[in-house]
């Protein structure tokens, strides 16, 4: 049985926003601080071991949803595919929900608006992707 390509298509888009979203971080200067906590280290450090940025997912969730979306309908039991991709889309949702980017639009520029926007609707159809999986099963 081949992969999911409606979930395939989600994980493709997740990962695109967190490149975009790791290239607004850089040239904009946008470090993680979820909950207003610094953790100091350059924003580059942050994206390259993993941590992610105020407008970037940490690195291993496009990974995983893109490794999952990959395996998905071919494992018959067993297939947490689409139960990772909600996770993962609604983890990401909520971890964009708590950084101070977020809720400063003060501050936002046209690409970090677009990050901002990016992140959360693919986060959204990556969730909602999953979620169709599951009931698919």
């Amino acid at each position: 049985m081949p992969s999911d390509p409606v979930l395939t298509a989600a994980a493709a888009a997740f990962a695109f926003a967190d490149v975009l979203g790791s290239a607004v971080a850089m040239r904009h200067d946008v470090a993680g601080e979820p909950f207003g906590l610094a953790i100091p280290l350059t924003v580059r450090s942050g994206l390259l071991i993993g941590l992610g940025a105020g407008v970037a997912a940490p690195w291993p969730m496009p990974v995983a949803a893109l490794i999952g979306a990959a395996r998905a309908g071919r494992l018959r039991r067993g297939d947490a595919s689409g139960f990772m991709a909600v996770g993962l889309g609604l983890g990401c949702i909520a971890g964009t929900l708590i950084e101070p980017v977020t809720y400063h639009r003060r501050g936002w520029t046209p690409a970090i608006r677009t990050a901002v926007g990016v992140n959360v609707v693919a986060s959204a159809a990556l969730a909602a992707a999953g979620l169709r999986h599951v009931r698919s099963r």
